[in-house]
């Protein structure tokens, strides 16, 4: 039998770590897919500010949807200060934000976006602080922008392994659409993904509703196979790895 370990990085989600044994392997790209409001964006942010912050591995949070100051103002309520961090020199953030534009160009007969510039200025904030974590939220705002599923494949999976040739775990976040199965506006990001967590807010009665959390897939792992409680309370998310989503 080999002895061969693979090394993991502590998620920072209490609860998380004892549903993949430990932690993400480190240097992977792992996919968190939900639809609106299942806290993604939280679970991403969490996971890279206690990166950061409490395990010696600073971090880059790239925005693709929601503005900085927007971010930086909802996380507060969690006791997450991304401006500290950034004062520290621990994170760094690229605002690729809606009122942020990449320039266009032609790929072949496809009116297109060649994300080289974008994968330029990833990696230089990620040498700026010495990243080994990148999160990337959101592509569904980027995957829009392409008009070819073939170019879109191709170009995300450029930009994922140039991030973790370095060495560094990737966190992508994607909305599932509502009335779609899948898990991302064109299923792409969980083929350029080791491992994909589901959220999900499910409405079990005409008054309330249940999050849970589930881990469908994570390369080289032995995962749990059920869906778990989630919530989000005052200091992020925290998973409830004893308690089965009544849902599941």
């Amino acid at each position: 039998m080999s002895d061969y370990v693979i090394e993991r990085v502590k998620t920072g989600i209490p609860g998380l770590d004892e549903l993949v044994e430990g932690g993400f392997p480190k240097g992977d790209t792992i996919l968190v897919a939900g639809r609106a409001g299942t806290g993604k964006s939280i679970l991403a942010t969490q996971f890279l500010y206690k990166g950061a912050m409490e395990y010696g591995e600073p971090g880059v949070l790239v925005t693709l949807e929601e503005p900085p100051h927007l971010i930086k103002r909802n996380m507060l309520r969690f006791g997450i200060n991304l401006d500290s961090a950034i004062e520290k020199g621990v994170l760094s953030i690229v605002d690729l934000s809606p009122q942020k534009e990449i320039t266009p160009v032609k790929i072949g007969e496809y009116p297109s976006f060649d994300l080289s510039g974008l994968e330029a200025i990833i990696l230089s904030h990620m040498k700026k602080v010495k990243a080994q974590r990148v999160v990337i939220d959101t592509l569904a705002i980027l995957a829009y922008k392409f008009r070819s599923r073939d170019i879109l494949r191709e170009e995300f999976f450029k930009l994922c392994a140039a991030i973790t040739r370095t060495g560094a775990t990737l966190i992508l976040t994607s909305e599932i659409p509502a009335q779609h199965d899948g898990l991302g506006v064109f299923d792409i990001e969980a083929f350029l993904s080791s491992g994909v967590i589901v959220l999900y807010n499910e409405k079990i009665s005409q008054t309330s509703r249940t999050r849970s959390i589930e881990v469908l897939k994570l390369r080289g792992s032995k995962h749990s196979s059920r869906i778990h409680s989630m919530r989000i309370t005052d200091d992020g998310i925290r998973v409830f790895p004893g308690e089965i989503s009544p849902g599941a």
